[in-house]
């Protein structure tokens, strides 16, 4: 055997720590992807503040179900505030983005917002008994400043614990 002949099979001891290093490099990058991943969804989740300026004014509030729902509403600055139809950014009911109009402005502004609900062309029968129209809904609106005004709105308003419409 002369010198110049490998003395074992396979890689050296430097290609082996090459490897490891190798390996070691690419999991600390996929670390690192993981984290940045994470971070980014955990931020989109961080829901937008609730407006300290705007509220819903609870007596013109409401909503109403069949096979077009719709709601009517008011939001009011608070005092000091104002609010225009503008400062609406988008309104969200139970997930979905309704087509609404929007008026006013000063202290008040009124939303009517409708959309298509459960087809009832022959009535309820046409999509079973177990399935019913809302009559509630989730009103999210986002406004410019990048905060939110939300509640639940049924038929009698807004529908919050001792609610006389509950």
């Amino acid at each position: 055997m002369s010198l110049d002949e490998p003395t074992m099979l396979g890689p050296t001891p430097e290609e082996q720590a090459a490897a490891r290093q190798r390996a070691k490099r690419i999991r600390i990058a996929a670390a690192v992807v993981i984290v940045v991943i994470a971070v980014g969804i955990g931020v989109s989740l961080i829901p937008e503040p609730a407006s300290a300026t705007v509220s819903f004014a609870p007596l013109s509030s409401s909503c109403a179900g069949g096979s077009n729902f719709s709601c009517s509403f008011v939001l009011q600055a608070k005092a000091g505030s104002t609010i225009t139809a503008s400062d609406i950014k988008n309104i969200i009911v139970n997930g979905t983005e309704p087509t609404y109009t929007v008026k006013g402005q000063g202290n008040t502004v009124s939303v009517h917002l409708s959309m298509p609900s459960i087809d009832m062309t022959h009535g309820l029968p046409d999509v079973g008994a177990s399935v019913h129209p809302p009559s509630v809904g989730q009103v999210v609106v986002y406004l410019k400043d990048g905060t939110t005004v939300s509640d639940l709105l049924g038929p009698s308003g807004i529908i919050v614990p001792g609610h006389p419409g509950n």
